[in-house]
């Protein structure tokens, strides 16, 4: 049964960090019904530490071969999570080795003859549904609070409505939801109970019953919002910010006066959280949603009704052509796997404003007619294709100038032609085999006349050439430079590109990430960073053999909140500038080399508004500090620390300091701090959290690293 709470309890025990500390490698895979070996594999892979760059490359049978080669003689803790099938089991089972040594592999399933075929003789946990007590403290939780009381007038009709709800933990969080954002009158609260009651009679699936009606009851201006989420995958976890710019891009979105079409589609996404429609993954330090997701049954409602209102059509079918011509007067259309885009150049739709493509696209037409499918498309406003590849950027794509949002991937370079599209807000563009080779894309310099782009995100590093200042159009008149002033995101450019007369044109950046070779002329280039006055995060990455130092620029940066810095030189006296930057809240460490294998933070450094640092340093170790150098630090992480000594005692002391975490640390450094955990219990400090893991569940590849920040 769906909607039972597995995938929540199966979450508490990966979770929980007595569980966790007593394996090496931990991985989390959901299977679902578009159930794929391959991506099934890569979604195991990408979870093992020391995996290489090239696994993206490698056959089925190479990456199972990998999987068991990199599990072998660890202790492993795997979840699989809503697996479907027997055959499911059967291929997957070949990459676990079974060395005795108390690995462990936890299934949810909703067929009970799936989880027992698994391990005949290990006992099942089924999942029950909950009691009519537990039904309605549920509920009564989470509309009115742990601490609040439910008003005596509602309660009986409070009962009711979890009665109704069939002890389904996912019907009673939506109602809840629903509940708490009406009035808490007793006849509103008897309206939902008699609508409860009539759809448990009538529809045979009560639980998406239940779940529909809470759909109707959305306001209208949500309504597309939870639809548009059917285009994403079952199981996908999505990126808040790459829906937020979706919603912002697709048009059903109400303008509000003094507000951004991006936080209006914010507070929508928050809104669907406190409804339970859309449920949190992961949050960022600061609160702020940072990948979501939604319950299968959920999906299965936001389709059926997307589907009934023409809103949005999705289908795995690999032939296009007949798909499309069937339904053309679709709003939106996702496909979820590889698909044929041969015999498409009658199609067109007048309707159409979005396209989701997540599988290759087979093409063996002719080259005039191979991508005549974008350009059926008039209206379409966003594209989105993100695993084909293509040899070069497809011009056809230039054509369609209500595009506000596109996400592509090409080999060849973006062509000036990119121009037309005017009204484009955000271009995700990857140039793996530049990437790869450690090149620049060399930007056309006609992307100075797109003046609605707000991000421009790249994979590779690239040249953005100064603006000419004037010049002739094709008519002859005169021509000036316009500013990309609504530009607020950039990545990644390169130190060439870091001068004063480019960033004058950008004077609303908040986001830029720098991807480039360090070189001796590069500190000169940074020391431009102080013409972006408003710019809040900056992420600078540097590769090959040479250091960046960060002298003569790295003190000026007095707007920044975030910062992340990865193939530096960290001497004293620039890490003592940093620590003088006064809004500086995020500090993440990756690679650098710091002067003589230690940091050393002197009494009269202070991190004043520091609250989350990051050290992934596997060259440190000594860091020599104490709670005076970061009076308001919340949150300490060390990754891959293998070589630290110890965690200073006195960080202990930082009052706000909740969670230290290690992971992939040294030994001693472990030891350090559970020491520390101990004497802060022993004076009465049980607030502070030490958590402490074996081995590091991200992909430590430079692909993996990288990838991360252009995120």
């Amino acid at each position: 049964m769906g909607g039972i709470g597995k995938t929540t309890l199966a979450k508490k025990a990966y979770d929980y960090p007595r569980v966790r500390s007593r394996f090496d490698v931990h991985a989390w895979v959901t299977v679902s019904r578009e159930f794929g070996m391959r991506r099934l594999l890569l979604s195991l892979v990408r979870c093992i530490p020391g995996m290489t760059d090239k696994f993206l490359e490698k056959t089925e049978d190479q990456l199972a071969v990998s999987l068991y080669r990199k599990l072998k003689d660890r202790r492993y803790l795997i979840v699989i999570d809503d697996i479907w099938s027997t055959k499911v089991w059967d291929d997957v089972t070949r990459c676990f080795p079974d060395d005795d040594n108390g690995s462990r592999i936890i299934l949810t399933s909703r067929l009970k003859d799936v989880a027992a075929y698994a391990d005949p003789d290990s006992p099942l946990h089924e999942m029950g549904t909950l009691s009519l007590d537990d039904s309605w403290k549920l509920l009564s939780i989470k509309v009115f609070g742990a601490n609040d009381l439910c008003p005596s007038e509602l309660e009986d009709i409070g009962k009711q409505i979890a009665e109704k709800c069939g002890g389904l933990p996912l019907a009673i969080l939506v109602v809840a939801g629903h509940l708490s954002r009406i009035a808490r009158r007793r006849e509103s609260w008897i309206i939902v109970a008699k609508t409860v009651s009539s759809v448990v009679a009538n529809d045979p699936d009560k639980c998406l019953g239940v779940l529909g009606m809470s759909y109707s009851y959305l306001p209208n201006h949500l309504k597309p919002c939870f639809l548009s989420i059917g285009a994403f995958p079952e199981d996908f976890e999505i990126k808040a910010r790459t829906l937020i710019q979706v919603w912002a891009a697709e048009g059903f979105l109400k303008v509000e006066r003094l507000k951004s079409l991006e936080k209006v589609a914010e507070e929508c996404l928050e809104d669907l959280v406190s409804r339970n429609l859309i449920m949190i993954r992961k949050r960022r330090f600061n609160g702020e949603i940072r990948s979501c997701g939604v319950h299968d049954l959920l999906r299965d409602l936001s389709l059926r009704e997307a589907q009934k209102e023409k809103f949005l059509h999705v289908t795995s079918t690999r032939y296009v052509s007949n798909f499309l011509a069937q339904r053309n007067e679709g709003r939106g259309f996702s496909f979820l796997s590889n698909i044929s885009l041969n015999d498409s150049s009658e199609l067109s739709s007048h309707v159409g404003r979005s396209m989701f493509f997540w599988g290759e696209l087979l093409i063996s037409a002719q080259p005039q007619r191979q991508f005549s499918l974008f350009a059926s498309f008039k209206l379409i406003r966003v594209l989105a294709i993100f695993s084909h590849l293509f040899p070069s950027f497809p011009a056809e794509i230039t054509q369609l100038i209500h595009l506000r949002y596109l996400w592509i991937r090409s080999n060849g370079g973006l062509p000036a032609s990119m121009s037309r599209l005017f009204n484009l807000q955000t271009l995700i563009f990857q140039q793996p085999e530049l990437y790869y080779m450690y090149k620049t894309l060399m930007l056309p310099r006609e992307i100075w006349s797109m003046t609605q782009l707000r991000r421009l995100r790249l994979l590779s590093g690239n040249y953005l050439s100064k603006p000419k200042r004037s010049g002739k159009t094709d008519e002859g008149a005169a021509s000036d430079v316009v500013e990309l002033s609504n530009l607020e995101e950039l990545s990644h450019l390169c130190f060439a590109s870091c001068t004063e007369e480019v960033f004058s044109y950008l004077p609303n950046i908040r986001k830029l990430s720098i991807l480039d070779a360090a070189s001796d002329d590069a500190s000169e280039y940074l020391k431009n960073l102080v013409h972006l006055e408003k710019l809040e995060t900056l992420k600078c990455v540097c590769y090959g053999q040479k250091r960046l130092s960060l002298s003569n620029w790295c003190g000026s940066l007095t707007s920044i909140k975030r910062l992340i810095l990865s193939g530096c030189l960290l001497l004293s006296e620039d890490m003592a500038s940093l620590a003088a930057l006064p809004n500086l809240e995020v500090l993440k460490l990756r690679d650098n080399e710091f002067e003589g294998r230690a940091w050393t933070v002197s009494d009269e450094d202070e991190f004043s508004q520091l609250k989350f640092l990051v050290v992934a340093e596997p060259r440190l170790v000594n860091w020599e500090a104490g709670s005076v150098n970061f009076p308001n630090l919340q949150k300490l992480v060390f990754r891959k620390c293998i070589h630290l000594e110890e965690i200073p005692m006195d960080i202990g002391e930082i009052c706000p300091l909740e969670v230290i975490e290690l992971i992939g640390c040294s030994s001693s450094a472990q030891n350090s701090a559970k020491e520390l955990q101990e004497e802060q219990e022993s004076m009465g400090n049980s607030c502070l959290e030490v958590r402490v893991y074996a081995d590091d569940d991200e992909s430590s590849s430079l692909f993996d690293f990288w990838r991360a920040v252009l995120d």
